[in-house]
């Protein structure tokens, strides 16, 4: 038996929804899962990754035990076009589809709420799984050990702009650059504004977008660890940006602008900084999650 399974890139934060938010894009790494007698067997995966670490393959082995099945062997390929540690939800795309995987592999109907959950526990935060598995915009958070998630609308005619570096960082040293304590200042400026950049992001009111994004909890320290942040900022503003945020923890970059005509120009002036910022022109995906 053979499966595939599509999962979209996601981007988390959001501005000042600081663990909290997370949003599909139309990027997307697509997995196969081959049933072979025994063993495991790895494709298109880096030399590191091939052994029985692979989170597609703890999180496949994690949700076949809850769903008491068992799969003698498998065979694990992956078309990645996602980059890894850049920011856009790589290992919440591995352990979506491991369980995803696991559903389909052992014939058990895809219940995306449960799978939701065990994502969640596994990834052990649910900004990134949620719009892996539901598509869209998502608003997420964990109640007395329980995930809870909400979708919400947004309007199809943003268009976002993925800028990616060709250096990485580690989510864990992203979070230590975060400070232990903050002022409560701080945290009214960011709280205030969550509620007015959903209903922007709703309703494609770009004025309101454009005053209510920006985030005191955790950009601020971030930028510091990437590089040529405050150039690539300005090329965007001085272009076209209706807002500029950190994707995930970075290294990516996302702008949202108005006129796609001013993509290239964007590209063009990016081209002049040493780091080989890459632009990949995206949309929501509203879908999440597939098995092909």
């Amino acid at each position: 038996m053979i499966v595939k399974v599509k999962v979209p890139a996601t981007s988390a934060n959001l501005g000042c929804g600081f663990d909290t938010l997370g949003m599909a894009l139309n990027l997307y790494t697509t997995f196969t899962f081959e049933e072979i007698k025994k063993g495991l067997e790895f494709e298109g995966f880096d030399e590191k990754y091939c052994n029985e670490d692979n989170l597609v393959y703890i999180s496949f082995n994690k949700a076949l035990k809850q769903l008491n099945k068992k799969v003698e062997g498998v065979r694990i390929s992956v078309d990645c076009q996602v980059p890894i540690s850049r920011g856009l939800g790589s290992s919440s795309i591995c352990v979506v589809a491991g369980i995803f995987a696991a559903y389909a592999l052992s014939n058990t109907q895809i219940n995306r709420d449960d799978i939701f959950k065990l994502a969640t526990t596994i990834e052990g935060h649910p900004d990134n799984v949620s719009p892996a598995i539901f598509g869209g915009l998502s608003a997420s958070c964990v109640v007395n050990n329980e995930a809870l998630t909400i979708k919400y609308d947004i309007d199809e005619r943003f268009t976002f702009l993925a800028l990616i570096p060709d250096f990485e960082t580690s989510t864990n040293e992203s979070r230590k650059a975060l400070p232990d304590i903050v002022c409560r200042q701080d945290a009214i400026y960011t709280l205030s504004r969550l509620g007015m950049v959903l209903k922007a992001l709703e309703n494609y009111d770009l004025s309101l977008l454009s005053k209510v994004m920006d985030d005191k909890l955790h950009e601020p320290y971030r930028c510091k660890l990437i590089h040529e942040y405050d150039k690539v900022k300005e090329i965007c503003k001085s272009v076209d940006s209706v807002c500029f945020m950190i994707s995930g923890s970075g290294s990516t970059l996302l702008n949202v602008i108005e006129d796609r005509k001013n993509v290239q120009l964007i590209r063009d002036k990016l081209k002049d900084l040493e780091y080989k910022w890459r632009v990949l022109e995206l949309k929501v995906d509203k879908e999440g999650t597939k098995i092909l």
